[in-house]
């Protein structure tokens, strides 16, 4: 991977996308979606990184306490390894990056936070055709 690939706020977006999951076993609660907001927004605040994410980690505790001292974790909380994210076809990893815009992007206009944000963090920890993650980006 050349490192003009890498986007900013990776270490955000990898705690996300365990957020995403703990939600989908959980559900989602007011705190959920004001730490999406506040993190997809600040993935560029570099200077605000380490604050970002004690916020993404103290609301997964809060709605999957369980989670967080697993003897056998099953993954669908965890962090996600980022180099997945950058692995396989460049075309993926264009669209993904599309997909972050468009997030950041509907985020900026409306307050609701749809469950298609949510599906579109989650399609961010998947290897999906091209295709998938342009028809998400036109439902935001």
């Amino acid at each position: 991977m050349d490192e003009k690939d890498r986007i900013p706020g990776e270490n955000i977006l990898s705690a996300l996308i365990g957020l995403v999951g703990a939600v989908a076993n959980n559900g989602r609660t007011e705190q959920t979606d004001r730490v999406i907001r506040e993190a997809v927004m600040g993935m560029n605040e570099e200077e605000r990184e380490e604050e970002i994410l004690q916020r993404i980690y103290e609301v997964k505790n809060n709605i999957a306490p369980d989670c967080a001292v697993c003897k056998k974790p099953c993954g669908n909380t965890s962090d996600y390894d980022m180099t997945q994210f950058y692995e396989g076809d460049k075309k993926i990893l264009i669209e993904k990056k599309k997909l972050i815009g468009a997030i950041r992007d509907r985020l900026k206009i409306s307050e609701n936070i749809s469950d298609d944000i949510y599906r579109g963090i989650a399609y961010l920890g998947y290897q999906l055709e091209p295709d998938e993650y342009q028809r998400l980006r036109k439902e935001l």
